[in-house]
């Protein structure tokens, strides 16, 4: 697997100095009264992981609102029902994944406890809107309209989506394009489910039978329609499709390729000044390697970014994935 890192100079404004992250990242604990759809857990509350405290880590904790530090705390929400690499619930019925790993990471260099807040996707922009969370810790696509609303610090490179089929499906080596008259299962309010859309759209337009969209939420749901018949394949992020697929010999990605065609971020409230303080912090743990050690647990380190990744300010992000792109060629 290339390394996206490999050959990059990380340095940034705080790698003059070697930190040192004491603590392990812990899991968050959540627990339910039911469904996490429909369930009200309480939000689990987790202190600030150990950081050693150096004049770089101060500057980044200089950036916080001052509304936030003064109540010494964060609510954070991510998605617990999109399954593993991103978040699921465990057995014990705490929220593990990638956006817990980084909302308890991220509460560590900001020196805020952690209340956590997990949630079905469809609800967590209009959930940051509200005021209910200071952080989205989900990793969402950058988009144009998503900017309007929220503001963006992009945290990973994106890979085209792809479908996810049963092993021994016919349907291997099939991409979106050619998925005219089939059932696709996706995520609700997902990226995915505007591109499945708008394919079948284009399978109308050309003669053809249009795609039937079954919406879930979270892709334990979608891979039981899948195994069960009821869906042809589910469409997932490439992040998810590969981890999906390297956990369950059942199951196989249609098509791969290593191109990359978006950048993938965490939200802060749009103009609340969250952003800057977030940033400053993402950009400590991409010099120091942690990020990337994250990314790596769940197979995802050739898609770290790079320090203009996390600097990027714009929606259109074309030059940053052009120059990506030839490193790994």
């Amino acid at each position: 697997m290339a390394i996206l890192t490999d050959g990059r100079k990380m340095e940034t404004f705080m790698k003059s100095r070697k930190y040192l992250l004491l603590g392990a990242v812990a899991a968050l604990g959540l627990t339910l009264a039911g469904c996490a759809s429909s369930a009200e857990p309480a939000a689990p509350e987790t202190a600030p992981e150990a950081v050693e405290v150096t004049p770089e880590i101060e500057q980044i904790r200089k950036l916080i609102p001052a509304e936030i530090a003064a109540k010494g705390f964060l609510n954070v929400g991510y998605q617990n029902t999109a399954g593993l690499p991103y978040g699921e619930i465990d057995e014990n019925g705490k929220d593990r994944g990638l956006s817990v790993d980084l909302a308890n990471t991220l509460g560590g260099v900001l020196g805020l406890e952690v209340r956590g807040k997990g949630v079905d996707f469809a609800t967590l922009i209009p959930g940051l809107q509200a005021g209910r969370y200071d952080l989205v810790t989900n990793i969402t696509t950058d988009k144009p309209d998503r900017r309007e609303v929220v503001d963006y610090v992009d945290v990973m490179f994106g890979e085209p989506s792809s479908l996810v089929v049963q092993a021994d499906s016919p349907l291997k080596g099939t991409g979106l394009a050619d998925a005219c008259g089939l059932t696709i299962g996706v995520d609700t309010g997902s990226s995915q489910e505007e591109q499945v859309n708008t394919q079948s759209d284009a399978c109308v337009a050309a003669g053809e039978k249009k795609i039937t969209v079954q919406a879930f939420q979270g892709i334990p749901d979608m891979l039981l329609s899948l195994k069960s018949g009821r869906s042809d394949a589910v469409f997932l992020s490439m992040g998810a499709s590969r981890y999906t697929a390297s956990q369950d010999d059942t199951l196989a990605l249609s098509k791969t390729g290593n191109e990359l065609v978006e950048l993938n971020g965490i939200l802060t409230p749009q103009g609340n000044g969250m952003k800057e303080a977030v940033r400053a912090a993402m950009l400590y743990l991409v010099g120091n390697g942690e990020w990337e050690k994250m990314l790596a647990k769940y197979g995802l380190e050739d898609l770290a970014p790079t320090e203009e990744v996390v600097n990027n300010d714009n929606a259109d992000y074309t030059a940053l994935l052009e120059a990506a792109q030839a490193e790994r060629q």
